[in-house]
């Protein structure tokens, strides 16, 4: 678990870039993964630039329904949207 190594924003720009999550704004930023025009995946991320508890990050990686090491490996670029599209497929 890499949690110390990411800050909230992360998390959000690589969900926005890799995923194409749109996120609402209000006490935190909620964004739903879309498959096909289907809502698939929902995230809640908190507003700031701030280091992420062990527990949220564990949360944050179970609400795309991917384990600690896939979402470590999402924020840190060797899983793409495609490979991550495939998971999910996979899942369904």
């Amino acid at each position: 678990m890499r949690n110390a190594d990411f800050h909230t924003l992360d998390v959000k720009l690589c969900c926005e870039r890799k995923l194409a999550i749109y996120f609402r704004s209000g006490a935190e930023y909620n964004g739903w993964y879309m498959l096909e025009g289907r809502k698939i995946a929902r995230i809640t991320i908190p507003q700031g630039r701030k280091p992420i508890p062990r527990k949220t990050y564990k949360s944050m990686a179970t609400q795309l329904k991917l384990t600690v090491d896939q979402f470590d490996r999402l924020l840190d670029c060797p899983l793409d949207g495609q490979t991550y599209r495939k998971l999910i497929e996979q899942q369904l």
